[in-house]
């Protein structure tokens, strides 16, 4: 107990607990969000929740390193995910977790901030279809609409109403890194394939608050499928707080990853073979 409340505050106080924290997207914006089933909500030992999202194949869900790397191996099996936007509303325990190698680098470790959670057992594509990361590094501006489960508000005065709710919004990566900025948000002048983006309530966009670290930025291809575009990694709270509360307010910056980058990584666990291997045993 007394872990689960110190590794909270560590969340806290870094930044990155991530969740929308907008009330949803606007009508017009309705007709056209990407479906929402391989979207998950993490549920960690320690009673703390994240978001994440199926994979192909049914076995990983990819999430927020920090959501995973204060779990030592004998509690792994504690962990629970679920699938609430699903109408089967899937339940699965943690088998494994995997962090990106660069993760474990402290300098690097806000920048590569990926993992994968290995499900107990596989979810039939039938049930829910994994989603994948597109391959394709975001281009200036990218619309992306982030998925996330948590708090939820109006983003400005700290509206809070019930956690648990998938909320979507929409959000561009606008904010070019200079030297000033990384060095605010505590980023190697190699930022690598972090984006950032600003919270402007006049234009509908979300931001994030607790509870949804890990979860997806997601598009839509021109063929209409859903791609996992960015992986969100939080909010960044400093002297631009509006309001000092626990969300993402006018002004603060929003993390995220590259999801294209991940792909060398990503690539030996969705294989055929791999997934051959885990289903024998």
């Amino acid at each position: 107990m007394r872990y689960g409340q110190i590794a909270f505050l560590i969340l806290l106080s870094l930044g990155p607990a991530g969740a929308i924290v907008i009330d949803g997207p606007s009508p017009e914006d309705a007709s056209h969000l990407p479906p929402t089933a391989a979207v998950a909500r993490i549920h960690t030992p320690f009673g703390l929740t994240a978001s994440g999202t199926l994979l192909p194949g049914g076995r990983y869900v990819l999430t927020a390193a920090h959501v995973v790397s204060p779990v030592p191996e004998d509690r792994i099996s504690y962990g629970l995910i679920e699938f609430p936007s699903c109408a089967e509303k899937p339940r699965c325990r943690w088998k494994s977790v995997y962090l990106h190698p660069k993760a474990a680098d402290h300098r690097l470790s806000r920048i590569w901030d990926a993992a994968l959670i290995e499900l107990d057992s596989p979810i039939s594509p039938d049930v829910i279809a994994g989603v994948p990361p597109t391959t394709k590094p975001a281009g200036k501006d990218l619309m992306v609409h982030l998925a996330g489960y948590g708090h939820r508000g109006n983003g400005l005065l700290g509206d809070y109403q019930p956690p648990g709710t998938l909320t979507l919004g929409r959000n561009f990566f606008d904010q070019r890194p200079t030297p000033e900025l990384l060095l605010s948000l505590g980023l190697p002048q190699d930022y690598g394939p972090i984006l950032i983006h600003r919270f402007d309530p006049d234009k509908n966009e979300a931001h994030f608050a607790a509870g949804d670290s890990g979860g997806p930025g997601l598009v839509l291809d021109s063929d209409g499928r859903v791609r996992i575009a960015s992986l969100n990694l939080g909010r960044h709270r400093g002297p631009s707080d509006h309001d000092h509360r626990l969300n993402g307010s006018f002004g603060e910056l929003g993390l995220s990853l590259d999801a294209s980058s991940l792909h060398p990584w990503l690539q030996p666990f969705l294989s055929p073979h791999r997934q051959a291997l885990n289903n024998g045993t």
